[in-house]
């Protein structure tokens, strides 16, 4: 059974946030500095355990995002510049980000073409406003944290 969540980003008193939330319950927040160097995020759940982190670097004209969920890291997103594609990897799982020219929808695939999250940006929102679909359930921290990677490579003013 899948899941379906909605992002959504706020920007407030120095931080940039974003809300996650199912059926209109937050589930997890996400949250960094805007004077901080790169795109790292906290990312905690309803009661305030860190449960995941997005930590950025840039080398060499790649964006790198590492990924660890409860402590242990779990992947590396790859961002060549410039971003004239829509088109980012996760290496753990060998999953491929594809997105439309636009940078609107999404979806994580495999080398199979098999589908594991498709993820829309809300046009008409205020903040960047995602909604989410994860077919796996238990990849949903996972989609969560490469959707801030998306939110941050293709639509941050900072990239």
């Amino acid at each position: 059974m899948s899941v379906n969540l909605t992002m959504h980003q706020k920007v407030k008193l120095g931080l940039e946030e974003y809300e996650i939330s199912v059926g209109g319950k937050i589930k997890y927040k996400a949250s960094k500095k805007l004077l901080a160097a790169g795109a790292d995020f906290d990312i905690v759940d309803a009661v305030g355990n860190k449960v995941a982190l997005v930590d950025q670097k840039v080398l060499n004209m790649v964006k790198t995002f590492d990924i660890s969920i409860h402590g242990q890291k779990c992947g590396t997103v790859k961002k060549k510049f410039p971003a004239l594609t829509k088109d980012m990897n996760y290496d753990a799982k060998g999953w491929k980000l594809d997105g439309d020219a636009l940078g609107m929808s999404f979806k994580f695939t495999d080398a199979s073409k098999n589908v594991y999250a498709t993820v829309k940006k809300k046009v008409l929102a205020v903040g960047d406003t995602y909604e989410i679909e994860v077919v796996n359930p238990e990849d949903e921290l996972l989609v969560v944290a490469l959707t801030i990677v998306l939110d941050e490579a293709f639509h941050s003013k900072r990239s």
